[in-house]
């Protein structure tokens, strides 16, 4: 069996400050001359037991990159990975509420550090990244526009979609129409997280939302209704597989419904969301479900050319990326 670290990818689900490894945030410390904060557990790994504490940890996490020295490092920490991953095209969550509480100049010099590093990565390594600005869902209808107007203005700067993050169970997706209807008019793609933490009703609340993609949305396995809604409006699930079983969303990979949903014919991809909180990496993802349920160099092909169709940057990146995953499958492959 082919390594899959070699196997050309996309990933479209992908949190920035969710993919600081722990050794990374340790040398943030010790060049920042900050203490190591007390997240981690005696492995090294970050130390968290349940939802809440996840995202306790996570706003710590985010408090390290609050200077613009220590943001740019990230951002290459990340696509650093992504190379090594060897993905092809990646869209990362960017929540600006998680520098600062309002709108100010440090949300648009973070983002033209973000585009610069980008277009560099672009140039050096031919990894395509792009942005999509996520509100806090926890945080209010309020913020959530300030967010829209926010994405909405620096489209230019590698921006090319709007979503939704943060705890789910919080305010109704119906609260957030206003923020949504801003983005949409603006040209911007809309992806909301549901159907992680609630269930079908959360993906079928965000369907409202007029969203061409779900982030997660595994929870509407359970209900044959939304299945059929997200089929008849052709709406991609962004799924991250180790992230739920991590989480205690399924026992194991093995009761996970990706299969069910791959063989229900709904589009989705597979996507890591904030790969060292979950212990994964893509490769590993890629390697387990093929372990699991037997996907084969096919049934990833499939899933990254439909990854890259439902993918917010224009359509001539989309043509031309799609070409070059079917080079790599007619040529450098010959299955797993």
């Amino acid at each position: 069996m082919k390594s899959f670290e070699l196997c050309e990818k996309v990933e479209l689900h992908l949190h920035l400050e969710g993919a600081a490894s722990p050794s990374f945030v340790k040398e943030i410390c010790q060049s920042s001359g900050k203490q190591i904060p007390e997240i981690f557990d005696k492995s090294g790994n970050y130390n968290w037991q349940n939802f809440d504490q996840f995202l306790g940890i996570y706003e710590v996490v985010t408090n390290l990159f609050l200077k613009e020295e220590n943001f740019e490092a990230l951002i290459r920490h990340v696509l650093d990975k992504q190379v090594e991953e060897n993905v092809i095209y990646t869209e990362i969550f960017l929540g600006p509420h998680l520098w600062s509480e309002r709108p100010t100049e440090r949300w648009e010099r973070f983002l033209n550090i973000a585009k610069n590093v980008a277009d560099e990565y672009k140039k050096n390594h031919g990894v395509y990244t792009y942005f999509i600005i996520v509100c806090i869902r926890h945080l209010g209808p309020e913020k959530a526009l300030e967010a829209a107007q926010f994405a909405s203005k620096v489209k230019a700067k590698n921006v090319v979609g709007f979503g939704m993050a943060g705890d789910e169970k919080k305010f109704k997706a119906s609260d957030f129409t206003e923020s949504f209807n801003y983005a949409r008019e603006a040209g911007l793609g809309i992806t909301v997280h549901a159907g992680e933490i609630c269930g079908a009703e959360s993906v079928d609340e965000a369907i409202q939302l007029g969203v061409t993609r779900i982030g997660h949305g595994v929870k509407s396995s359970d209900s044959e209704e939304t299945i059929i809604n997200l089929l008849e409006k052709n709406i991609l699930l962004e799924v991250c597989p180790g992230s739920n079983v991590a989480l205690g969303l399924y026992p194991s990979l093995e009761e996970h419904p990706v299969n069910f949903l791959l063989n229900k014919q709904l589009p989705i991809s597979i996507s890591t969301d904030d790969p060292p909180f979950f212990a994964t990496t893509l490769s590993k993802e890629y390697e387990d479900l093929h372990n699991v349920f037997g996907w084969k160099e096919e049934t990833f092909y499939k899933i990254n050319q439909q990854s890259l169709k439902f993918a917010f940057c224009e359509i001539s990146l989309k043509e031309k990326l799609i070409q070059q995953l079917q080079r790599e499958k007619n040529g450098k492959f010959d299955g797993y």
